[in-house]
């Protein structure tokens, strides 16, 4: 079968495309057989060159001859010589020190070999009808035909633009290669898009773990201070119950011991046989009797509880409801890549100015678009100037899925602005805007001068918003000029305070 080695070549067919101007690309076509025998055989063998017992060698007159017959000659020639003459062109070629092997390779045909083992033989689609005759494309048109068959032309509407033709085989070669390139672009993509994704992930796991880890501190902490506040409610239990048990103890012990002074007095009293002794033993009892009495109600109570009540309802729930409540897990829908921002200009001349507190809005969405309703995503802002000089910046959370970006750019030029949300840039990677010197007024009114629109070293404005008027102290007329907030004339204030140019604005 032939191997094909294209060369394009465009010739103008208008001869032999009679209805359409057209390019043609031909192709030449050499037999396969015949190449390799004319570059990839050794002339002398006649065997294919290999990488083995066939090896090309170069020899100095620039012949390619195989290792194998090289040594055969080298073995009848050399004898005390040490040379043997080329079989092609009978130059006398000295043998190297290492043997007819230590010859160069000849680079030029194991290229070659190189080249033809990584060639796949092409079938050139024929025609069905002309067996002889390879099929055209028409890469304007996109057509396969036969140049026999349609009489030259392919085209049935009378165009008259220009149309490129090419053998179908090299059309399908090309195609191949484009649909390689797609699809070599395409895993390139997916490969990004599950190093991205696969990245998320970590970045998600590492996410859970520090969230349950300041879930565990912050439990080990109500934990402690639970714990804490248990041991200081038991100390206290412990501290009462020791006060109200020393002063029933110490009661005790008074206890027994009048029982004992009574025991004492009672003792031997059945010997007894004086009867004032008797008497007055019966007159001390009588006394202690009363005193007893004082001793029979304990001087403290048992009385001891821990009052947890809270209100209506008890401490035990209204713990369980803070607990309830305490701590949110929050997650967000922001899709960073649909997110939008745009540098927010002064509203009278559209401009970004230096020197001045400037800002962006962040505008987030979610995956499907739909803008989102509260902030807390995790925003990151790096401003730089065209030099890569890096600025603050101060980023706010409106609460309501937009953030500003604060900065105060401290000269005129370009400035490029990076936000990413979730570490992952949004839509608008780099939004470059213009800083200007220049700050444009809202508006103006009057000149130098003393007249009724026109000023005089004026010094001071304040603005009175709800009865809406601007005063301006025209120190040079001796006068407080009232304006309306749009800036219009509506009359002078003038007293003794203001003659002689002697207000100067200052508190």
């Amino acid at each position: 079968m032939d191997q094909p080695v294209t060369i394009a070549i465009q010739t103008r067919v208008g001869e032999r495309m009679i209805s359409m101007s057209s390019t043609l690309v031909e192709t030449v076509s050499i037999n396969y057989e015949d190449f390799n025998e004319s570059f990839l055989t050794c002339s002398t063998c006649l065997c294919v060159y290999d990488g083995s017992a066939h090896t090309p060698k170069l020899l100095p007159c620039s012949h390619t001859v195989c290792l194998e017959c090289l040594s055969h000659i080298a073995s009848s020639q050399t004898r005390d010589t040490g040379s043997f003459r080329c079989p092609i062109c009978r130059e006398l070629i000295t043998i190297p020190r290492g043997g007819v092997a230590a010859l160069p390779p000849s680079f030029l045909v194991n290229q070659l070999l190189d080249l033809m083992s990584r060639q796949r033989r092409e079938v050139i689609p024929k025609c069905s009808v002309h067996i002889n005759q390879e099929l055209l494309f028409c890469e304007t048109c996109d057509t396969v035909f036969c140049s026999l068959c349609t009489g030259g032309s392919h085209s049935t509407g009378g165009s008259s633009c220009e149309h490129t033709i090419i053998p179908f085989s090299i059309a399908i070669k090309r195609m191949s290669e484009i649909l390689l390139y797609k699809a070599n672009d395409c895993i390139s993509k997916l490969g990004q898009a599950h190093d991205a994704v696969s990245d998320e992930l970590k970045r998600l796991d590492e996410a859970t773990e520090a969230c349950l880890s300041q879930v565990s501190r912050t439990f080990e902490e109500i934990t402690a201070l639970a714990e804490k506040r248990r041991l200081a409610l038991s100390n206290a239990v412990k501290e009462a119950r020791d006060k109200k048990k020393q002063v029933l103890e110490e009661q005790l012990k008074l206890i027994a011991a009048e029982k004992a002074k009574v025991d004492g007095e009672c003792d031997g009293l059945q010997y007894q046989v004086e009867v004032r002794n008797i008497t007055q033993k019966i007159s001390s009892l009588t006394e202690k009797l009363d005193s007893v009495a004082t001793l029979a109600e304990p001087r403290e109570n048992s009385f001891l509880t821990c009052d947890f009540q809270s209100g209506q309802s008890g401490a035990v729930e209204v713990v369980k409801k803070a607990l309830d409540t305490f701590g949110k897990v929050r997650t967000s829908t922001t899709f960073p890549s649909l997110c939008s921002a745009e540098v927010d200009t002064v509203a009278s001349s559209g401009d970004v100015v230096a020197k001045l507190k400037c800002s962006a809005t962040l505008s987030t969405v979610d995956y499907h678009g739909k803008a989102r309703t509260s902030g807390g995503d995790p925003v990151s802002a790096e401003l730089r100037t065209s030099s890569g000089q890096l600025l603050e910046t101060e980023i706010q959370d409106l609460d309501d899925g937009t953030y500003k970006v604060w900065f105060r750019p401290p000269a005129a030029g370009t400035y490029t602005l990076n936000l990413s949300v979730f570490q992952r840039p949004i839509k608008d990677k780099n939004i470059n805007f213009e800083v200007t010197e220049h700050n444009s007024p809202r508006g103006e009114h009057g000149c130098r001068g003393s007249g009724k629109g026109e000023f005089l070293q004026p010094v001071s404005v304040t603005v009175n918003s709800e009865a809406g008027f601007v005063y301006v102290l025209d120190t040079g007329n001796s006068r407080i000029k009232v304006l309306s907030l749009d800036l219009e004339f509506i009359r002078h204030i003038e007293n003794d305070g203001l003659k002689g140019r002697s207000c100067t604005g200052r508190p």
